[in-house]
């Protein structure tokens, strides 16, 4: 999925379950991001490796990742020994964090974060998260917990991926909410 916003041309994809390297990234591509499940169950040493060699190879000046359910590590303890992965490929890992990438304010939410009304920020530009909010493009399987946060932070778009069959954009007041899976 492309899009330009803040003069920045942003590509983003979800679910490519090892099928990575048949995603077609633009070269004017300014930030890259991947929403999750980039492998498929990486409890094995080595499981990122191509990943990570193809990913950091790719267009941007920044390259986004955020955690889906199939990397397990992050579900099950182990993350700590991934995460240094990521930075050595220059690779931003968000995990429930806010940065500013050139202008452009990204937020990642992970699918069980609870964060306090009152501590959810209202500048965010565009929210990555691998699960979809509830009740959009969600095939009934959506995060109560997420749509809070979006009706809450209200950011211009909302990306997320981890349900195959509901590709596509709503717009719902003023978010644009697109799923990103590519998975086949």
């Amino acid at each position: 999925m492309e899009l330009t916003y803040k003069g920045k041309k942003i590509f983003a994809f979800a679910d490519t379950h090892g099928a990575h390297r048949q995603v077609t990234i633009p070269a004017d591509t300014d930030i890259l991001i991947c929403a999750g499940d980039a492998v498929e169950d990486n409890l094995r040493e080595g499981d990122y490796d191509d990943f990570l060699d193809w990913f950091s190879a790719q267009p941007g000046d920044y390259r986004i990742f955020i955690p889906g359910n199939h990397e397990l590590s992050f579900d099950i303890c182990q993350a700590d020994r991934v995460r240094p992965l990521f930075a050595k490929y220059g690779i931003v890992l968000m995990e429930d964090a806010v940065d500013d990438f050139d202008g452009v304010v990204i937020g990642s939410l992970s699918g069980n974060s609870r964060i306090a009304d009152e501590y959810i920020p209202t500048d965010i530009d565009i929210l990555v998260t691998h699960y979809p909010p509830y009740g959009i493009l969600d095939d009934g399987f959506g995060s109560p917990e997420i749509l809070n946060f979006v009706l809450k932070a209200r950011p211009e778009y909302h990306l997320f991926g981890h349900i195959h069959r509901t590709g596509g954009m709503k717009e719902i007041g003023a978010v644009n909410f697109i799923n990103i899976s590519t998975f086949v």
